[in-house]
């Protein structure tokens, strides 16, 4: 009877193990499908202060971006008007080009642009304050183009999947080997009591 439960349990366990990892998959696999169009990274960065010559926005996207007519890299003013930029495609790099800020404020940045990878469109918005007596931006390296920029991590769910394949493996090692043991031990045990009684 304990070893009908045990032997339950530890199926209730697998079960829940397997569960788990396609669980953790189809994070991963929704993750990557949803992240068409992100920013990596940008110039000037978001709600960074920055100051001298801005005269365009710079950005690096995870996946290249398709160049189309309808692309759209639009400037929010601190007064609240809006004016599309004269926008650059150039693979992962996107620029938006504008005359020289000269009022101090808060800036919208909205774009709107087509992934070439899976044909998406995305729009996301950002802000970045302008102040004159600030530092410069630190402009991206034309290397951008070939998405060569890092975000310095891994995503979560990368994170999950790594630590979860590995604790699932222990765990069915350690429901099942030891058990496998006991019960060749069980039945050696067995067939010596068997031989005795012969």
């Amino acid at each position: 009877m304990r070893a009908r439960t045990q032997k339950a349990v530890a199926l209730v366990v697998a079960i829940a193990i397997v569960l788990a990892l396609l669980l953790s998959l189809l994070v991963v696999f929704s993750d990557t499908a949803a992240a068409h169009a992100e920013m990596r990274r940008s110039a000037p960065k978001p709600d960074q202060a920055v100051g001298g010559l801005v005269d365009r926005v710079e950005m690096e996207f995870r996946e290249p971006i398709e160049p189309h007519d309808q692309n759209g890299v639009a400037l929010q003013y601190p007064d609240g008007t809006r004016a599309l930029t004269a926008i650059e495609v150039n693979g992962h790099l996107v620029r938006g080009h504008f005359d020289p800020l000269t009022e101090p404020g808060t800036y919208k940045v909205i774009w709107e642009l087509l992934d070439q990878s899976d044909g998406d469109w995305a729009t996301e918005e950002w802000e970045f304050t302008y102040d004159p007596a600030a530092a410069p931006p630190e402009w991206l390296p034309e290397s951008a183009a070939e998405g060569s920029g890092g975000d310095g991590g891994i995503s979560g769910a990368t994170v999950a999947l790594i630590v979860i394949i590995p604790v699932a493996v222990v765990l069915v090692v350690w429901l099942f080997w030891p058990r496998r043991r006991g019960e060749d031990r069980a039945q050696q045990r067995r067939s010596a009591r068997t031989k005795k009684r012969r």
